[in-house]
């Protein structure tokens, strides 16, 4: 039997209607997963995610982290849709997101196909809320995959109690080597904190959506490791 999907709305805490994609397990109960995706949004590729989490037993909420800009949505196959995606991140509410970030994870929690865990998985714009939701929101597991910049956040590490995994290239040009060692030197003094660095592999290789990165084999390995962590909650 496949897992149930759908686009429905979640109330966030002022009221307003957030946009998110729902996939839910056929049957049984799981541990609940927050998608946040890269700037073009909830484009086919995390759409696809979300349902093979959901049919590995998981329930998931993917959710645009623009969608109150005046510019929300997804950004898949728009000629601007670079442009855009950056003009958005820079005029993003970040203590914001998180407040919503939040919202979506107590939904899930509410549901009764959750098991009462929840992580957050990130994409490129995305690693950055994974790691702040395990700094400041409580949740079970933050995972990320080619996360943007987040060595200015890493001063709330202290705060983190869960497993983290952190999945990236070596040459990945959002967050060169030079980042990625700033963090892996904080991770290192930290109980279940974990980086893995694929040799090759670029921004983006967990996504079918952008071929010049897109590399199957590293993001196959990616996903085994990052399924083991959420079948452990």
């Amino acid at each position: 039997m496949p897992s149930a999907n759908t686009n429905t709305i979640v109330k966030s805490s002022d009221g307003q209607d957030i946009p998110t994609y729902i996939a839910t397990p056929a049957s049984g109960t799981g541990p609940g997963v927050v998608i946040i995706p890269s700037i073009m949004g909830v484009a086919s590729d995390i759409v696809e995610w979300a349902d093979r989490l959901a049919a590995e037993g998981f329930v998931v909420s993917a959710t645009d982290p623009f969608w109150r800009d005046e510019d929300a949505g997804n950004l898949e196959g728009e000629a601007d849709a670079r442009d855009r995606g950056f003009a958005r991140m820079g005029r993003v509410d970040e203590a914001q997101n998180v407040t919503d970030l939040e919202t979506l994870l107590n939904d899930l929690k509410s549901r009764p196909e959750c098991n009462g865990k929840v992580a957050v998985m990130g994409f490129c714009f995305g690693g950055g809320y994974a790691f702040l939701g395990a700094a400041r929101l409580g949740i079970d597991a933050g995972i990320a995959f080619h996360s943007g910049k987040i060595s200015h956040l890493l001063e709330e590490a202290g705060n983190v109690t869960c497993p983290l995994s952190y999945h990236w290239g070596d040459e990945d040009a959002a967050a060169p080597m030079d980042e990625i060692e700033k963090v892996q030197a904080v991770f290192d003094g930290m109980d279940g904190a974990e980086i893995t660095i694929y040799p090759g592999a670029k921004h983006g290789f967990m996504q079918p959506t952008n071929p010049p990165a897109y590399d199957a084999g590293v993001a196959d390995k990616s996903w085994t490791r990052s399924l083991e962590i959420l079948k452990a909650l």
